[in-house]
């Protein structure tokens, strides 16, 4: 596998996650503090998306794995803080999603 391809299967795990957390099937355990997870992880999948689509258009292939490494440790501490870092208000009983 060549890095526009990891590239490509980490942003569509980021965007599935923002999907996910905008719907409400992710939950970080905090009640209505949740919402302070939302803007930082819109912003960590546009910032992820443009970076991409600029490094297209550039055909630069230096950059890729830099990119690859920060956002798959993006991805992983959302994953952390929905399972075993959630908070005390709705602590982590096995199941991924929320399902109210």
């Amino acid at each position: 596998m060549n890095l526009k391809t990891i590239n490509t299967i980490v942003l569509r795990v980021l965007i599935a996650l923002c999907i996910l957390t905008l719907i409400g099937l992710l939950n970080f355990g905090h009640g209505l503090g949740n919402i302070i997870y939302f803007p930082p992880i819109i912003l960590a999948t546009l910032f992820h998306f443009l970076i991409t689509r600029r490094l297209n258009k550039k055909n630069n292939d230096k950059y890729w794995l830099p990119i690859i490494i920060i956002s798959s440790l993006i991805c992983l501490s959302i994953i952390y803080n929905t399972t075993l870092g959630r908070g005390g208000e709705f602590a982590w009983d096995g199941r991924i999603f929320f399902i109210k």
